[in-house]
């Protein structure tokens, strides 16, 4: 008799194991929302940073529900994104990141969509010209700091800039190396207040970061990156210029 509740009990167990290794009926998600964030005032590229400090595309599907989930992916740096992993329906989409807010639209995603979005950045930063690799292995960057915007409630007084450097082409304030990157503070861009209209222009070397370049040659990533006292959901987000990619020599 023993045998017998053993044997059921484990037939019981055998098909809740085989019922639950059942595919559910819901196909993958393959459809694509694509695009890129560009300066609507220079028609360039956003450059952004990655992660939270970046774009971040919330979508919100309203097929199902009023109230949905919201569901969060990045941009790449250079503000161009390619979800493939999406279920087709409608969503509501709200793009944020360092540029003046965008408000939800309403966009229905089947097959592959393309999106351009042209932002008005906080800050648009800008190199004056290439950086210069010096005689004593120093890199020195002139950059230009401007408001990218004619809304007053997003031109507030500059926090902080930073000459980002990384072993990586990775590089911005969410992947850097401290021993070689060099903070400036407002007084050193040149600009302790409000910006006016022509901006500020500041010159930044690594002659000020706490350790030199190793003595053997190798590459390093650069770029510039600027905040204001603007926050977005209590996150600092920077503006930056391009990436830079420079060799420095042997000692």
């Amino acid at each position: 008799m023993k045998n017998n509740i053993i044997n059921i009990i484990l037939s019981f167990i055998t098909l809740f194991g085989i019922a639950s290794c059942v595919d559910d009926n819901y196909p993958e998600p393959q459809e694509t929302f694509r695009g890129k964030f560009i300066d609507k005032g220079t028609q360039k590229a956003f450059q952004t940073a990655i992660g939270n400090t970046g774009i971040r595309i919330r979508m919100m599907e309203y097929s199902w529900s009023e109230t949905p989930q919201p569901y969060d992916f990045n941009c790449k740096m250079d503000g161009t994104f390619n979800n493939t992993k999406v279920f087709e329906g409608e969503y509501g989409i709200t793009p944020s990141g360092a540029f003046v807010p965008l408000p939800e639209e309403r966009i229905q995603i089947s097959g592959t969509v393309e999106k351009t979005y042209e932002v008005e950045p906080i800050l648009r930063v800008e190199l004056v010209n290439e950086p210069v690799l010096n005689a004593d292995r120093s890199v020195t960057f002139n950059v230009k700091v401007t408001y990218g915007n004619d809304n007053s409630t997003y031109k507030q007084p500059l926090e902080e800039g930073w000459l980002f450097v990384s072993e990586t082409d990775y590089v911005g304030d969410f992947s850097y190396s401290p021993n070689y990157s060099v903070r400036c503070t407002p007084a050193q861009m040149g600009a302790t207040g409000m910006l006016s209209t022509s901006g500020t222009t500041f010159t930044v070397s690594t002659t000020a970061a706490s350790k030199a370049f190793p003595d053997y040659a190798r590459k390093y990533f650069f770029r510039v990156g600027v905040r204001s006292q603007v926050t977005f959901d209590a996150t600092n987000r920077y503006n930056y210029t391009e990436v830079k990619e420079i060799a420095i020599p042997a000692q």
